[in-house]
C-alpha cells in the first residue's frame, strides 16, 4: 500500500495538482488517484471530488469548534444520600475537586458526578 505521501505524489504526476498528504485521508486520497489519472481531459470529476472532501473537512473543523465552545453540561446540585450523610460520608470530586457532602452543593456535570447519581451515592437537589 502506498503511503499518503506517494499517492499525493501521483496525483500531482497525473495531472498536476498538488495536494497536502496530511489534509487528507489515505482512503481520499485513494479515491482521487485514479480521477486525477484521467488527465485534465476530464478534470471536471477530479475537481468535483476535492471539493467535496474539501467541505468535509470544513465541516468537520467547524463542527469541532462548536462542540468546544458549547459547555459540556449544566451545573447541578447535589449532596450525598440520607444513609452516607448519617455517617458523615463525602466525596471529593476527582474531575472538579469539589467537595460533596451532607449539604447540597453546586457542582460542575462530570462523570464522576454522573456515576455516583447513577449509583444513588449522591442525590439531586431540585
Amino acid at each position: 500500500m502506498a503511503s499518503k505521501a506517494d499517492t499525493a505524489a501521483l496525483i500531482k504526476q497525473a495531472n498536476g495538482t498538488e495536494i497536502d498528504p496530511n489534509k487528507y485521508t489515505q482512503a481520499n486520497l485513494t479515491a482521487l488517484l485514479p480521477l486525477a489519472q484521467k488527465g485534465d481531459a476530464d478534470r471536471t470529476e477530479f475537481d468535483a471530488k476535492l471539493a467535496e472532501f474539501d467541505k468535509s473537512i470544513a465541516d468537520a473543523a467547524a463542527s469541532a469548534v462548536a462542540v468546544q465552545a458549547t459547555p459540556l453540561e449544566r451545573p447541578i446540585t447535589v449532596r450525598v444520600n440520607d444513609a452516607m450523610a448519617e455517617y458523615g460520608g463525602e466525596f471529593t470530586d476527582p474531575e472538579s475537586h469539589s467537595t460533596i457532602g451532607k449539604d447540597a452543593v453546586t457542582v460542575e456535570s462530570t462523570g464522576f458526578v454522573a456515576e455516583k447519581l447513577r449509583s444513588r451515592e449522591l442525590i439531586e437537589e431540585r
